[in-house]
């Protein structure tokens, strides 16, 4: 018997739950919400404009006005943004009739003008931060973000792309262990977040990419497609593992039952450290089943106890769900390598009353 109990991975799946996340962009920019502020899956929270490069102009060659000149024709001075062919210097021309002006060659915005040299930073394309979870802003972050507090269905995975969409789930083939190919889909894949039970074919990830499908969701993803899944714009999230594994039951169940809602898919994957987290998918409760934001807290997690709902985390306990019994404590098991390990008895719901010793680093909380 083992007094101490050492921490497990936490892995969330509900059919409804409260959550709160960061929505946060990679560099400073504009937060356009405010706390309390109601938001949709795909409005945009934040925005910021990365510079793309930095242009040095001559005004007295661009305009032909004199440098002492310079300061009274300006119409925009160093620290202000500036549209594209937005004016930024004019001069009188044709006894005053007609004026000569310059305008901004692209979006960007005057860092510096010295004499008559003036520095611009041409932006490149806005990078947009989407509130991806239909909810309230609880919490802002000037020029960074804001936090979201949303109520819906979760499901956690395992591993994920690194990218972030909103689509509408679509199945293609209600299996837990079926393999998605890419002759399975249709010209209006656009928008929709595919779910394959088993795995994927690189012919799917490729075609899903071309026709400009919001994400996948698939129970494993074989280990020589990760490197393709990761390059390609559409989000993957991974639900049990590496390999040829069927997807477990309960997520399985859950997303039959939301097979054609709108979903925020997550795919953002931070396995250490202080800022860990999980891939996840996100299906929003109907905003008028929502209660007050003001007066909740975000859902309980999972505690190490009785009855508590465990998942096996490695082979050959992967993707399994079990509970813990009643009467649970640690004990040592003795590997084949004659090491021994903490392990616990779970009582696996997949097979009606098989009671299983499992190693304690091979499970994983789920609520």
């Amino acid at each position: 018997m083992i007094e101490y109990i050492p921490q497990i991975p936490e892995m969330r799946i509900s059919g409804m739950t409260r959550i709160r996340r960061e929505r946060r962009l990679e560099l400073p920019g504009e937060v356009s919400g405010a706390v309390g502020l109601r938001v949709g899956s795909q409005d945009v929270v934040a925005r910021a404009y990365p510079p793309k490069i930095r242009r040095a102009l001559s005004l007295t060659r661009v305009i032909g006005v004199r440098e002492a000149d310079v300061p009274k024709r300006l119409l925009k001075h160093v620290g202000d943004p500036v549209e594209a062919r937005e004016i930024i210097i004019a001069k009188p021309i044709n006894m005053g009739v007609q004026r000569l002006v310059y305008r901004a060659p692209e979006a960007g915005q005057i860092a510096a003008i010295q004499g008559s040299w003036m520095i611009l930073d041409i932006y490149d394309a806005p990078q947009d931060c989407l509130a991806l979870y239909r909810g309230s802003i609880v919490n802002v972050t000037p020029r960074l973000g804001a936090e979201i507090q949303a109520q819906g269905a979760l499901i956690q995975g395992v591993w994920g792309s690194g990218k972030d969409s909103v689509g509408v789930l679509k199945w293609f083939d209600r299996s837990p262990d079926a393999i998605l190919d890419a002759r399975a889909l249709e010209a209006d894949t656009r928008g929709s977040i595919l779910v394959a039970g088993g795995g994927v074919t690189a012919a799917l990830l490729r075609r899903a990419d071309e026709l400009q499908a919001a994400g996948i969701v698939t129970g494993s993803l074989a280990p020589e497609l990760r490197g393709l899944a990761g390059s390609i714009k559409v989000p993957v999230l991974v639900t049990e593992g590496f390999g040829q594994i069927p997807m477990s039951t309960t997520v399985f169940d859950l997303l039959s039952v939301l097979n054609g809602q709108e979903a925020g898919i997550n795919a953002r994957f931070e396995p250490r450290g202080r800022h860990a987290t999980r891939p996840e998918l996100f299906v929003p409760l109907a905003a008028s089943r929502m209660q007050d934001s003001d007066n909740a807290a975000e859902a309980k997690r999972p505690r190490v106890e009785s009855g508590a709902h465990v998942r096996g985390a490695c082979p050959p306990y992967l993707g399994r769900i079990g509970t813990l019994p009643q009467d649970f404590v640690l004990q040592w098991l003795s590997t084949d390598a004659g090491t021994q390990l903490p392990a616990v008895e779970v009582d696996w719901l997949d097979t009606t009353g098989e009671r299983e010793l499992v190693p304690w680093t091979n499970l994983e909380l789920i609520g």
